[in-house]
């Protein structure tokens, strides 16, 4: 049986370390209120000029307009034309909102959404197929993609797959690196057959039967942004290399899925 502890002197100081916390909660509280008001306050205040506004409007518009046109294109030749999308493996990266101040439309957000492409500098492995290359098209504006090599491929596996796994202690979900062929062979092996990473590296390259599978259960693709660093040299390299991909957006419904060097740039954000 626990014998409670009555010494005067331990129970008066346990007492003011209680009320020590809770004073410092409440100051801490008082703080993040108070931090919240000025920011709620600055952004009021946020002086917006004219030009801005009118600038995110036409945006806005020749966005709404695009996908407006991709996706009466769609629907027309999905009664007309019987012809099917070659099966190519893409690996397809959101790159950065190149327009301040616009909102994406509701459908391109959907697919954005759907591809797990939530953040910029982020990408996952795509099966291009007659259904999935509509897709690509709204997103156009908002991605870059390519056929990756293998080498490509292992290489992104080595350096950044990673999967998310429920801690056992807290019962929390955490994103872990993919550094472990016994995870692999513990969640496929019965079911597929897979014992390493290198089984999962063959069914994406493959574009095997079960690729949604390996896809699914990968997490995004973190990158490295493409140019690091704020001096002189680093500000050049960002300006030479917004020149080299600027890409004009079309607004014709027949547009095609642009493809580039996607090894060139894993390469470069690896």
């Amino acid at each position: 049986m626990a014998v409670l502890n009555t010494n005067p002197e331990i129970l008066l100081k346990k007492r003011k370390d209680k009320d020590r916390k809770r004073l410092e909660k409440q100051e801490q509280a008082i703080e993040r209120e108070l931090k919240q008001k000025i920011q709620k306050k600055k952004q009021r205040s946020k002086f917006i000029r004219a030009e801005t506004l009118i600038s995110n409007h036409k945006s806005k518009e020749l966005e709404s307009k695009r996908i407006k046109n991709i996706t009466k294109h769609e629907q027309r030749i999905s009664h007309d034309d019987t012809t099917t999308t070659t099966a190519q493996l893409l690996f397809v990266i959101r790159v950065p909102d190149h327009t301040k101040g616009l909102k994406i439309p509701s459908k391109a957000k959907k697919v954005l959404d759907l591809l797990k492409l939530n953040k910029p500098n982020t990408g996952v492995f795509v099966k291009l197929t007659s259904t999935v290359e509509p897709l690509l098209k709204l997103v156009n504006p908002y991605i870059v993609c390519g056929t990756p090599s293998l080498q490509t491929v292992r290489t992104l596996f080595q350096k950044r797959a990673t999967i998310k796994t429920v801690d056992e202690e807290t019962g929390a979900t955490k994103t872990v690196k993919l550094d472990n062929n016994q995870v692999v062979e513990d969640v496929f092996g019965t079911e597929y057959g897979w014992i390493c990473i290198e089984d999962l590296v063959h069914e994406l390259v493959s574009l095997g039967d079960n690729f949604k599978v390996v896809s699914h259960w990968l997490v995004p693709f973190s990158l490295n942004l493409p140019v690091s660093g704020w001096g002189p040299q680093a500000k050049l390299a960002r300006l030479q290399l917004a020149s080299a991909n600027e890409r004009k957006v079309s607004l014709a419904g027949n547009v095609l899925l642009a493809q580039i060097d996607i090894d060139k740039i894993i390469e470069d954000q690896n």
